[in-house]
């Protein structure tokens, strides 16, 4: 059926169009996180179009080896909150909430991936979007 290819196309533009439909305010790329201590990680949802009825996120942190941070499509690491989210406005437009979390104490030091994964259903139909924003930290 040649009929998907052309949909999916067509609900990539959209989605490109109307914006993200979540950033990760903190932690930022190069922020230090410190083993066993509390960090404060702040996820932002933009003025958007788009219509989505949000699932919910995950937020997750694995070491990086040699240099190298997993890909947050094949693996999250450790997952510091997993559940619903409930974001509150703010100005100039949008929407946020903070979570405080705590880097594992048994945790490598060294660079490490901090990922925000994202679940909601978008649109009319709707369908479901699966996005990833992530930041390269140091954990010492």
């Amino acid at each position: 059926m040649k009929l998907f290819p052309i949909v999916s196309v067509l609900v990539g533009a959209a989605v490109s169009v109307l914006g993200q439909t979540i950033e990760l305010g903190a932690p930022t790329n190069k922020a230090v996180l410190h083993r066993g201590k509390n960090f404060t990680a702040q996820v932002i949802q933009p003025e958007s179009l788009a219509s989505c009825i949000q699932v919910g996120i995950a937020l997750a942190i694995n070491s990086c080896n040699n240099g190298v941070c997993p890909q947050p499509t094949d693996q999250l690491g450790d997952v510091l909150y997993a559940g619903p989210w409930n974001p509150t406005p703010h100005n100039p437009g949008g929407f946020y909430q903070n979570f405080t979390l705590q880097v594992p104490a048994f945790m490598n030091t060294g660079p490490a991936i901090f990922t925000l994964t994202h679940l909601c259903l978008l649109g009319a139909g709707p369908f479901p979007l699966l996005e990833f924003r992530n930041a390269t930290v140091k954990i010492q």
